[in-house]
């Protein structure tokens, strides 16, 4: 039997480029990647001329084929998966708010809460509970009132309580 000589490569790929192309960039499209499309059709070309396919009746199905199975690929592929998908011309506006005031506005509110923190010292034990329980770990009332053996509303009471000492230590500390 006679060895069948290599097609030509150079004048398949030429005839059949744009449906490679265009089945790939449909493909990869899915997933915001139809700019990769032109690296898919190098791939698929790259893998038929290392493993050339025997009796061929249609080289355009066989490369478009080929194509596609590449632009899979890529589409399954970890880093696709993992990357997500890209982020279009609508994720790139500039919305014209400035965050400056926003970031300000947490940094005061972590001082605040570091300064309320400092003073929880202050108070008594069951108040700093209720204090830390009710109002800053947003635990339910009545759970609490069981662990203390009073009424919700006396937690709610102690919380006001709470606070108002708190807010009393925290504008002494501003005097001084």
């Amino acid at each position: 039997m006679k060895p069948v000589p290599p097609p030509d490569w150079a004048a398949l790929y030429q005839k059949h480029r744009d449906p490679m192309y265009r089945v790939a960039a449909t493909v990869l499209r899915e997933v915001g990647l139809a700019d990769q499309a032109e690296d898919v059709v190098q791939e698929a070309m790259v893998s038929l001329m290392a493993s050339p396919p025997q009796d061929v009746q249609n080289w355009e199905a066989v490369m478009v084929s080929a194509a596609k199975r590449r632009a899979l690929d890529r589409v399954r592929s970890a880093a696709v998966r993992h990357a997500g998908p890209g982020l279009g011309p609508d994720h790139d506006t500039d919305d014209g708010s400035d965050i400056s005031q926003d970031v300000a506005d947490a940094v005061d509110r972590q001082r605040l809460a570091a300064r309320a923190w400092d003073n929880l010292a202050l108070l008594d034990e069951r108040h700093r509970k209720v204090a830390w329980d009710y109002i800053a770990l947003g635990r339910p009332r009545a759970e609490i009132a069981a662990e203390l053996d009073v009424s919700p509303a006396r937690v709610s009471q102690m919380a006001t309580r709470a606070l108002e000492m708190l807010l009393d230590a925290m504008r002494q500390e501003e005097v001084k």
